[in-house]
């Protein structure tokens, strides 16, 4: 993607103080982070609701539809450790942490490119039940490469309710953070479309991501009355999809178990760590370099990254593909500050976590 300009207009109103044990959205804890991935099922979908507080969500009996959905996260490319993206319906979208702002700077797939002039705010940390967010966006790109694209509209996002969240195979989650957004937006190529997107995604203490969603999108339609010159009218709103995701808190590679999830861990190694074996970081705390050594058991492809605690990417190695046996690696982190880093080990498409020390 081109260079996008990072101007915008945002407006973020807290209201009232918070209690003291209310679930807040922090960048520590919910940034979007390079090499996290995501694992969605699709289910019926699910009226929100009603906001407030201690309120009660029960979604334990939902039929699942689609179990197939991945997103995965990571850098947008070795040289800009500052835009994650996001991959997920066969498209690429695109974030930057901002301060504490996380923003969207635009998006591309096989037919559509789209770089946003003016980005579009998607969070603002910290971030409770009461607080509300509202930022205007506008984008150029091009579709099938050769036609002008442009999208203008706003989004309001609002923590709007909490309570206690029953998730599909029976979880509960005692205190959920409920935010909703609204993101009105109008796009103009060969044709212009109105449309609404209505999420509701529903957040646990100690895991990065959603746990659940409830999504509309909504097509406005200009009666014929609007329609002509000089006149008012109605737009015809048609509900054209909506559907439910739910996140399985135990296949986010970022998140921290909940209780209920970790007792019912199993004690053998999966994923990259049945892969990725008998690694030794040395020495820990580092002062320049950082010697691993390991024993993969089947040939893979192997790099590592380190990040800081909001899960930026500073450094990382060449990716290698390596045979089953014993292996060793150089990270350099002398040009780091001192600090907890954050080493993620990648082994093909899968993903595990060490902590590292800099003295």
């Amino acid at each position: 993607m081109r260079k996008i300009t990072l101007s915008f207009i945002t407006f973020l109103v807290t209201v009232g103080v918070q209690a003291q044990n209310s679930h807040s959205l922090t960048t520590c804890r919910n940034a979007y982070r390079a090499t996290d991935a995501l694992v969605k099922q699709q289910v019926e979908f699910k009226d929100p609701g009603s906001s407030g507080r201690n309120l009660h969500w029960d979604f334990s009996t939902l039929q699942p539809l689609n179990e197939s959905y991945s997103l995965n996260y990571s850098l947008r490319n070795a040289a800009d450790t500052s835009t994650v993206s996001g991959v997920e319906h066969n498209t690429r979208y695109y974030y930057r942490q901002q301060r504490d702002s996380l923003q969207a700077v635009g998006y591309e797939n096989s037919t559509t490119y789209m770089e946003y002039t003016q980005p579009e705010v998607r969070m603002h940390f910290p971030f409770a039940y009461g607080d509300t967010l509202f930022s205007y966006f506008t984008g150029k790109g091009e579709y099938c490469h050769r036609m002008p694209l442009a999208v203008k509209g706003y989004t309001r996002i609002m923590a709007d309710a909490e309570g206690e969240l029953k998730l599909p195979q029976f979880t509960t989650v005692k205190k959920a953070l409920r935010v909703h957004t609204l993101r009105h937006y109008t796009e103009t190529g060969k044709d212009s479309v109105e449309m609404t997107l209505d999420t509701y995604s529903w957040y646990a203490a100690g895991i990065r991501y959603p746990v659940f969603e409830s999504i509309k999108t909504i097509l406005s339609r200009k009666t014929a009355s609007a329609q002509g010159e000089g006149t008012g009218g109605a737009a015809d709103d048609t509900t054209v999809f909506s559907t439910s995701f739910y996140y399985p808190p135990e296949l986010q590679t970022s998140q921290v178990q909940t209780d209920a999830i970790a007792e019912d861990q199993p004690e053998a190694a999966v994923g990259a760590a049945a892969v990725f074996t008998e690694a030794q970081l040395m020495p820990n705390p580092v002062e320049d370099n950082l010697y691993i050594t390991f024993k993969l058991t089947r040939a893979a492809k192997v790099w590592f990254t380190v990040h800081n605690n909001i899960g930026i990417a500073l450094c990382q190695t060449s990716a290698q593909n390596l045979g089953e046996g014993n292996h060793d690696t150089t990270v350099r982190m002398s040009g780091l500050v001192p600090g907890v880093y954050s080493l993620y080990v990648h082994v093909d498409d899968m993903v595990m976590r060490e902590s590292v020390i800099k003295k």
